[in-house]
C-alpha cells in the first residue's frame, strides 16, 4: 500500500507541477501559490472532519511549518519551471528532495544500506549530467536555474521530513494546517508588497494544479502510515517522469541525449534509494 500511495503521489505531483509551471508563465508565484492553496484547502477542510476526528496541537504546528516550507519550495520551483526547461528543473528538484529525507533518517540514527548509498551516488552523477550544459546548438542552462531547482528540492525534502514527524492517525489535518499557514503567509506578503493576487488568463490549469497538489500531499501523508519516510519520499520524488513526458508531448520540449541520460539516472537513483 505504501508503494502504491507513493506512486500515486508522484503522478499527482508531476501533473500538478506541469500545470503550475504553465500558470507561472502568465502569473506571479504569489498568484499561483495563493490560488492553489485556497482552492485546495476549502474542499479538504469540508471532508477532513469525516476522515479524522482527532488531532493534536503538535500535529497542526508541524503541518503549518511543513506548509510554509513546501510553499517556499513550490514558489522557487514554479519560478524555475517558468524560466528554464521543465525536463531539467523537475529532475534536479526531485532528486534533491529525495536525498534530504535520506539524510534526515541518517541524522536520526537510520543507517543507509549499500544499495541506498549507490543510489545517492548515482543521484549526484545524474545532477551533474542534467546541469552541466547541453551540446550542439542548445543554450547552456544558467546557474540561477540550477540553484532554484536545488533550493526547491530542499524545501520539498524538508516538507516531507516535517510531515513525517506528525501522527499518521491525524491525517489529513496536518495538510489542512499547512495549506492554511501557507495561504495566510502569502496574503500577508501580498498585502505588504501591495501585489495583485488575482490570476490572469485561463483558470483551468490553476484549478487542475490545486487538485493535483492537494491530492498528492494527502496521498503522501497516508503513505507514511504504511511505510518509512525515506523510501516513501524517494518514490514520491519520481514525479519528473510525468512532468517531462507532459512537457515533451504537450509543449514539444526538446530532450537531448544528456538530459535523457540525466533523467534516467535520476529515476534509477530514486529506485535504488527506495529499494535500499
Amino acid at each position: 500500500m505504501a508503494v502504491l500511495l507513493s506512486l500515486v503521489t508522484s503522478v499527482l505531483y508531476g501533473s500538478g507541477d506541469f500545470l503550475g509551471g504553465l500558470s507561472s508563465r502568465r502569473n506571479t508565484q504569489t498568484q499561483v501559490l495563493l490560488t492553489v492553496s485556497l482552492f485546495g484547502t476549502l474542499p479538504l477542510l469540508c471532508v477532513t472532519p469525516f476522515i479524522a476526528a482527532n488531532f493534536t496541537f503538535r500535529d497542526l504546528s508541524l503541518g503549518a511549518l511543513a506548509g510554509i516550507l513546501g510553499a517556499g519550495g513550490l514558489g522557487i520551483f514554479y519560478r524555475g519551471l517558468a524560466r528554464g526547461p521543465m525536463s531539467l528543473v523537475a529532475p534536479l528538484a526531485a532528486i534533491t528532495s529525495a536525498v534530504v529525507p535520506v539524510t534526515w533518517d541518517v541524522a536520526t540514527g537510520e543507517q543507509p544500506s549499500f544499495v541506498c548509498g549507490v543510489g545517492i551516488l548515482l543521484a549526484l552523477i545524474a545532477i551533474f549530467m542534467g546541469s552541466a550544459g547541453h551540446p550542439g546548438n542548445d543554450l547552456p542552462v544558467s546557474t540561477a536555474t540550477v540553484l532554484e531547482a536545488l533550493l526547491a528540492g530542499v524545501g520539498f525534502g524538508l516538507f516531507f521530513c516535517v510531515l513525517g514527524e506528525t501522527n499518521s492517525e491525524s491525517a489529513p489535518w496536518p495538510i489542512v494546517a499547512g495549506r492554511t499557514s501557507a495561504a495566510a503567509l502569502l496574503l500577508v506578503g501580498a498585502a505588504v508588497r501591495k501585489a495583485s493576487i488575482k490570476p490572469v488568463g485561463d483558470w483551468l490549469p490553476l484549478l487542475g494544479c490545486s487538485v493535483c497538489d492537494t491530492g498528492a500531499n494527502v496521498a503522501f501523508l497516508f503513505a507514511l502510515k504504511y511505510g518509512q519516510l525515506a523510501p516513501v519520499a524517494v518514490l514520491a520524488s519520481l514525479y519528473p517522469a510525468v512532468t517531462v513526458l507532459l512537457a515533451r508531448f504537450v509543449l514539444s520540449e526538446h530532450l537531448n541525449r544528456r538530459r535523457i541520460v540525466g533523467l534516467w539516472g535520476t529515476l534509477g537513483a530514486g529506485a535504488l534509494v527506495a529499494v535500499g
